[in-house]
């Protein structure tokens, strides 16, 4: 597909919904990561200098992010046998074993100009490894075509795992070479984080057309990363951006810490106060909901159920009367999204039921649900039937 829909519209009771279709849900089987969620180990990663205790941790975490509702995780690349004990190299064994049993897939950041790390991932993917990441793309240092061929023969000549990945993410500055790199090498994942940027509806909905008109013509998946609070600017735009990011066709990538409301760490240093204090907001936030974890997970689950990593995506122009500019609308698959980025309320339809909200809604006159500012809304595509007075006569 090279280009959007004409408009369409839909007659409810609410009005007419008049939506510009940009990306077509594919037919038959479709591969684990054309819709994955990976969760992103924060650093420190494992690595050439890895103790039992770091993988021990690593696998501790397995049950509470499937829990969560990923598919995948990603962590560094593991010590090879010689780098460090037996102890250790047993203990990665154990978690590629224990995430294949959990339903989880495992990808290894790698340095992909680093001899050390594609011995690395030579013999971590012959052990059961599902891809490599290869982390951003800088301008300063692009990786050269030849290069990610030589890494898709590795993958093909030593994964022992049906369908292995390559990943890798273009930064700011290098967001302009997608369609060079995606009609020049085969990446299951060109990671585009643009959307972390845009600051208007118009501006993300430019972004994502352009960005899914190139994939699509190539064949290939969206992928995108959720923001954190940092990149959005206050917690509720942070857990509006998430609720906007998990509705998208594709893979989506969320970065350790965002479902408890913590910024992304950065820093290689370990932060013992960090892990502290990350296990304290799990405790607050479990079971409550509203709280950035359970509406995450609540999230995640709904895209599951929805198959939204696999729906066609439609920008919505008309819902009961033309979307204000400062308010982003689009269809994924049978979910209505509406978020919210003016100064004022936002009447939501009356016809459709709430599945998820990224915070409190407002109540309007005659008790008609208000969407406040910097809110994201999940709704149903499809009007409720009108419930029958039981008082009327038959």
């Amino acid at each position: 597909m090279t280009a959007p829909s004409p408009p369409t519209g839909v007659a409810t009771a609410a009005g007419p919904v008049t939506t510009r279709m940009v990306h077509r849900a594919s037919r038959g089987h479709q591969e684990w990561w054309r819709y994955a969620v990976v969760y992103v180990n924060e650093p420190p990663l494992l690595g050439a200098v890895a103790t039992e205790q770091d993988v021990a941790q690593r696998i501790a975490q397995l049950r509470r992010v499937s829990r969560l509702g990923v598919q995948a995780i990603r962590i560094g690349c593991p010590p090879l046998p010689g780098e460090a004990g037996e102890g250790v190299v047993a203990a990665v064994d154990e978690l590629l074993k224990r995430a294949r049993r959990t339903g989880l897939r495992v990808i290894l950041r790698v340095d992909p100009l680093d001899p050390r790390d594609e011995a690395c991932a030579r013999f971590w993917l012959s052990r059961g490894a599902d891809g490599l990441d290869l982390g951003p793309v800088q301008e300063s240092a692009p990786v050269s075509h030849a290069r990610y061929r030589e890494l898709h023969a590795l993958l093909a000549e030593h994964a022992r795992t049906e369908d292995p990945i390559l990943s890798t993410r273009l930064a700011p500055a290098v967001q302009a070479r997608a369609a060079d790199m995606l009609h020049e090498d085969w990446l299951h994942h060109l990671v585009d984080a643009d959307l972390l940027h845009v600051a208007s509806p118009s501006e993300l909905i430019a972004s994502v057309t352009a960005s899914l008109r190139i994939r699509d013509a190539l064949g290939t998946a969206g992928a995108w990363l959720v923001p954190d609070v940092a990149e959005a600017g206050t917690p509720l735009l942070a857990l509006s951006g998430a609720l906007v990011v998990l509705a998208m066709p594709g893979a989506v990538y969320l970065r350790q810490g965002i479902e408890l409301g913590l910024p992304v760490k950065t820093s290689p240093e370990r932060d013992d106060a960090r892990v502290a204090r990350a296990a304290e907001l799990l405790e607050e936030q479990r079971g409550v909901p509203g709280t950035p974890y359970e509406t995450i997970r609540a999230a995640l689950r709904l895209r599951s159920d929805h198959r939204l990593g696999l729906a066609p995506l439609a920008w919505v122009e008309e819902l009961g009367g033309p979307v204000p500019a400062q308010v982003l609308s689009f269809l994924c698959g049978d979910i209505l999204v509406v978020v919210n980025l003016g100064e004022e309320d936002l009447p939501l339809p009356e016809d459709r039921e709430v599945l998820l909200a990224s915070g409190p809604l407002a109540v309007g006159p005659g008790a008609r649900q208000n969407l406040p500012r910097h809110t994201a809304v999940w709704m149903w595509q499809e009007p409720r039937p009108p419930v029958r007075d039981p008082r009327a006569r038959r």
